[in-house]
């Protein structure tokens, strides 16, 4: 599933908030590319941000604004480097 945030070309300001890894805040959000109770991979203005855990579900999503609220257990969250062997890696593990 992919949410697309229209109009806005300027670059929106990135920032996460979390709290007790059971509750993030994410603003700056382009693109929810894809997720599920275990993962979530959003495209924000400062790249491609995965967030992994368990009952992961999206509280808040805000398109007009760019902001995403999740909860759910967090146990990490990481940046793509834009390097394609890794996201081949992440959909090849997520397809099984």
């Amino acid at each position: 599933m992919s949410l697309y945030v229209s109009g806005e070309e300027r670059k929106k300001e990135h920032e996460i908030r979390l709290s007790a890894r059971s509750e993030m805040n994410i603003s700056g959000v382009e693109e929810v590319v894809g997720f599920d109770e275990e993962n979530v991979r959003l495209k924000t203005s400062e790249g491609e941000l995965f967030v992994e855990g368990s009952g992961l579900k999206i509280g808040t999503l805000n398109t007009d604004e760019g902001i995403v609220s999740l909860t759910g257990r967090l146990s990490a969250l990481y940046y793509s480097n834009d390097n394609a062997k890794e996201k081949k890696g992440f959909f090849a593990r997520r397809v099984r």
